[in-house]
């Protein structure tokens, strides 16, 4: 009854938000292994919820998905739109952070993770194409979406470029339900990927010696000049643009993202995408209002390295470091009647802006693929399971075969066994008492972090030299490791919740976000029961 009570409230939720635009939010970057410390290649994603009950607060997991076998006939099924495709007799082992409502008719939206042999991905930066594309090559329906990304492709593939071409070979045969972007990666290459319309799509494998910054729109250039191998598209990607009429070059040469775009960036996606270039340079010679940002950046000072610190600081930016004084929309004190931030749009001028570290993000994470260790322990997964800004970031390798008990709980409201929860929890205190918390928050974290980095390279250097074979051996040592340190940092996390909320009891502060989660989603579950009583006549006792 408790599930069934679940699914309906939220495929409620879903179906009021599809006469809305898209609500596309999350926010993306790459910085090729060159242009890095460590020489790591580094990359991930925001993954934010601007949807109701309260934007921001939405649960997600982080589990593993055993190795299985698969009968004849069985099929990968994605409830949120019709999409199927056949399993494999024999699936491989991967890590996902799911949406804790997996299990409803909304989505599983595996978001990201990794696989035994070491591939990653992150699935996906939504994007809309243009109407007059849309026109020429409509968006399937049943079509693949972000919710079964990571379920269809990392089961099935052994390096990046072969999930990139198992993407094109779906979209192919059964087209797209979303304008999106991917990147998969392994210990040797990354591969971006913009998947356009219903069946066209563009790839590349990255650059070493680029960086890039892409919230909620497409960026790609002319992927030929990155040479014969080094890209995968559909075939029909410059016709259909054609037909389209809205076929565009820069510099006399096809601009996929010129093409497929619409005709101006949203407000949301040119703050984010300005303000993290400017992050990573602040000499670079880009304006606010540039008609587009290119997908491959290269620093103005050629010596400049980053560092895992930065990339955190990326997904954590709230226009800090820009000169011209944006403040982020979520300290807005006008909302709408859905709880959102009444603002005007970027081309008016107004001072708040849409920041990379919002109050929508449920789940950060970076990838660190470093060159000198077994593929399959390469990539080293930096999650942060909770709004960026004051969650910590924690590593952890590929090869873990479970994951600490606070990470599996799938409460849509709070639960304080619960890593998201908690996380969130402590968020939401520190944006109410900004008088009391200040940024000590972020900071007792970016403390936590940079010892953890440390911890993380003494860690490397013990499987450093080892074979895949060898580190597969080793995988139950490292997932008893990964418990154990998740358990000391909860009960850290635990800690400094029940210590902020002390403080705000014997200061007079501001304590209701639990409450008014709760009283929001009862009324969602009110409203949603009465509606459906009235469009099956029930009468109320």
């Amino acid at each position: 009854m408790q599930s069934a009570f679940k699914k309906t409230v939220l495929s409620a939720l879903v179906l009021s938000l599809l006469a809305a635009p898209a609500a596309e939010a999350c926010s993306s970057f790459i910085i090729g292994k060159k242009l890095t410390t460590d020489g790591s290649v580094l990359y991930g994603r925001t993954e934010d919820y601007p949807f109701l009950p309260q934007p921001g607060a939405h649960n997600k997991n982080y589990i593993v998905t055993p190795a299985k076998n698969y009968p004849a006939g069985s099929e990968l099924k994605d409830r949120s739109t019709g999409f199927t495709y056949p399993h494999l007799a024999h699936e491989f082992k991967y890590t996902s952070v799911p949406d804790a409502s997996r299990d409803t008719d909304e989505g599983v939206y595996g978001a990201h993770g990794q696989n035994e042999y070491g591939v990653t991905m992150t699935a996906t930066t939504s994007a809309t194409p243009h109407d007059k594309i849309l026109a020429i090559d409509p968006l399937v329906k049943n079509g693949l979406a972000e919710a079964a990304l990571v379920d269809l492709v990392l089961p099935r593939v052994k390096s990046a470029r072969e999930g990139i071409e198992l993407v094109a070979k779906v979209l192919d045969e059964k087209g797209s339900a979303e304008g999106n972007i991917i990147v998969i990666a392994d210990k040797n290459e990354l591969w971006y990927m913009e998947i356009l319309s219903g069946h066209q799509y563009a790839a590349i494998k990255y650059p070493d010696d680029k960086y890039s910054i892409y919230p909620n729109t497409f960026f790609m250039g002319n992927p030929y000049e990155l040479g014969k191998g080094n890209y995968i598209v559909s075939k029909d990607l410059e016709t259909v643009a054609r037909k389209a009429n809205h076929y565009r070059e820069v510099n006399g040469k096809f601009h996929v993202a010129n093409s497929y775009n619409l005709d101006h960036y949203a407000a949301r996606n040119r703050s984010r995408a300005y303000a993290g270039l400017k992050l990573l340079d602040p000499q670079s010679k880009i304006g606010y209002f540039d008609h587009h940002f290119e997908l491959l950046q290269s620093p103005s000072n050629p010596n400049q390295k980053y560092s895992l610190a930065d990339a955190i600081a990326i997904q954590r930016n709230r226009f800090e470091t820009l000169k011209e004084g944006f403040i982020p929309d979520d300290q807005y004190d006008k909302r709408g009647a859905d709880g959102r931030p009444e603002v005007k749009a970027a081309y008016d001028g107004d001072t708040y802006k849409f920041a990379p570290g919002n109050e929508n993000v449920i789940d950060a994470h970076i990838y660190q693929i470093k060159p000198d260790l077994p593929a399959s322990m390469a990539s080293i997964l930096w999650l942060s399971n909770a709004p960026s800004r004051n969650t910590p970031y924690i590593p952890f390798y590929g090869t873990v075969t479970d994951t600490h008990p606070s990470f599996k709980p799938q409460d849509f409201t709070y639960n304080p066994d619960s890593f998201y929860w908690v996380a969130w929890h402590i968020d939401q205190m520190v944006m109410q008492n900004q008088n009391l918390f200040g940024s000590s928050i972020k900071q007792k974290w970016m403390a936590l972090e940079k010892r953890e980095e440390a911890e993380q390279r003494a860690r490397d250097a013990k499987y450093r030299g080892k074979t895949d074979a060898q580190a597969a051996a080793l995988s139950g040592e490292v997932t008893r490791d990964a418990i154990a340190r998740s358990e000391k940092l909860f009960q850290e996390m635990k800690a400094v919740e029940k210590q902020m909320m002390q403080t705000i009891k014997a200061k007079g502060g501001k304590d209701d976000s639990i409450a008014v989660l709760q009283q929001k989603f009862d009324k969602q579950k009110a409203d949603t029961v009465k509606t459906e009583n009235a469009s099956e006549g029930v009468t109320a006792k």
